[in-house]
């Protein structure tokens, strides 16, 4: 591939199962995680960093330069969904990312309809939903050389760009599914959003829409003639793109849950006067186990394509406002006591999924959420601790 070998990239990679297929899922973090120790190892640096100097911060700089990990791997039972988060350099993680995607079309099971007819699952174009390819920035510092070292952004949105469409090469030669760009990977910088509306029957699955609407309509205009269903490979112009879900309580109903869906969509900002800048959100109905009649509650899920300035302390003070305003519109209608009409009446959980971009790097520089420094056998505790936490999430 034509890409700056010094490029950090993220790579995120969401499939259509979950606990039906924990076994196999588990061998896809197991195996994607044997494939970043081979590489690691193949370029490993020798001695111990500890952040701080200049000097430090180069030799940080290139311990990143030679690694590549799994960040982070996550199941959400109820959507039927899982994903696995990798960050490194752009031809390794490249290199995992297809494996990875190319074992799961190979290997998994693709249930079009799901449990209880798809119906509760998150959206939806095939088994390999969606792959994202975002570059990562490393942090600014006195020393202006450090960053010009890894590359101007124009270089990193390049080699983000190419290792997407290499994923999607390598996937294409599976023959099961059918791949499409968005994004900078794609010739026309086609938004994710227009390319499944136009493209693909997102919009018309899972719980993206009331099927008696204009669900149906979706799924009988665009039908895929793959085994696996779709793939939608990009990515994004903005750059990296965190998401966030708000998961409302049996206390909410639909119209309100997307009143909330509009109080922090960006697009609203100007036209209606509240919004967060670069969010883009989706009411979903949630319900932890269909089959035993579990009450549907309902969820906003938000991507945050502009985390630096519409991040989620942006989307809390946007919930508060909104909290706010079914307060006093219920304490008014209902005669309630506004003192019972608090954040726990509304919410039951907000809550991130996937990864930050300061996450991504400080994995890299090989530093643990509560450290300064490096220990010996990072990755190796690293590894085991995203492992289980996975199979837990499986066994949920």
């Amino acid at each position: 591939m034509a890409m700056p070998p010094a490029s950090l990239v993220a790579c995120n990679i969401y499939i259509t199962a979950a606990a039906s297929q924990r076994a196999t899922l588990l061998q896809l973090l197991c195996k994607a995680q044997e494939q970043c120790h081979q590489l690691r190892s193949q370029s490993q640096t020798d001695g111990a960093v500890v952040v701080g100097s200049e000097a430090q911060h180069a030799r940080n700089k290139e311990r990143m330069l030679s690694a590549v990990g799994i960040i982070h791997a996550y199941a959400d039972i109820p959507y039927d969904r899982s994903s696995f988060h990798i960050a490194g350099r752009s031809d390794c993680v490249s290199d995992v990312a297809a494996s990875l995607v190319c074992n799961a079309v190979t290997d998994m099971e693709f249930d079009p309809f799901g449990y209880d007819g798809g119906k509760s699952r998150h959206p939806f174009v095939g088994l390999v939903d969606h792959v994202s390819v975002m570059p990562l920035v490393y942090p600014k510092n006195n020393d202006s050389s450090l960053e010009d070292n890894i590359g101007s952004m124009s270089c990193r949105d390049a080699a983000a760009a190419n290792a997407a469409r290499e994923i999607g090469r390598r996937i294409s030669t599976t023959n099961l599914v059918n791949v499409h760009y968005y994004g900078r990977a794609c010739p026309h910088n086609t938004p994710l959003s227009k390319v499944r509306r136009e493209r693909t029957s997102f919009f018309g699955s899972g719980g993206a829409i009331d099927r008696k609407q204009k669900g149906q309509q979706y799924c009988d205009q665009i039908i895929t003639n793959a085994v696996k269903g779709d793939t939608t490979i990009g990515t994004p112009v903005g750059g990296f793109v965190e998401n966030f879900n708000i998961r409302l309580t049996s206390n909410v109903n639909l119209n309100q849950a997307k009143s909330l869906t509009q109080f922090v969509r960006g697009r609203n900002i100007n036209t209606m006067g509240y919004g967060v800048v670069g969010v883009e959100a989706l009411t979903l109905p949630y319900v932890r186990d269909p089959l035993s009649g579990d009450t549907v509650v309902y969820e906003v899920a938000c991507n945050l394509t502009n985390p630096h300035e519409g991040g989620v302390t942006q989307i809390r003070d946007q919930l508060n406002q909104w909290i706010e305003k079914e307060t006093a519109e219920l304490s008014s209608e209902m005669n309630v006591e506004t003192s019972k009409l608090n954040y726990d009446y509304f919410v039951e959980d907000a809550y991130r999924v996937g990864t930050t971009e300061e996450q991504c790097l400080r994995a890299l520089m090989n530093i643990n959420e509560s450290e300064t420094s490096i220990p010996d056998n990072f990755w190796e505790g690293y590894d085991k601790e995203v492992f289980s936490n996975f199979e837990d999430n499986l066994l949920q």
